[in-house]
């Protein structure tokens, strides 16, 4: 655990589960309605989860330019 100065106590960091993408690698978006936050990027392939992602939360992944 990590040491946290803001007065909420420690935290416990965990490691992404996925491998790390650059920007150009990111080519799919999926944006739930309503949900800003829990907007998610993926890489060409990960068009799976993204797709099981849009089915879960009600949206649809768009490509992006």
């Amino acid at each position: 655990m990590t040491e946290n100065n803001d007065g909420v106590g420690p935290t416990n960091r965990v490691a992404p589960k996925r491998s790390r993408a650059t920007m150009g690698e990111l080519t799919l978006i999926v944006r739930p309605p309503g949900r800003p936050a829990d907007v998610r990027v993926y890489t060409d392939d990960e068009a799976t989860e993204a797709q099981t992602y849009a089915t879960e939360v009600g949206g649809q992944v768009e490509r992006l330019p």
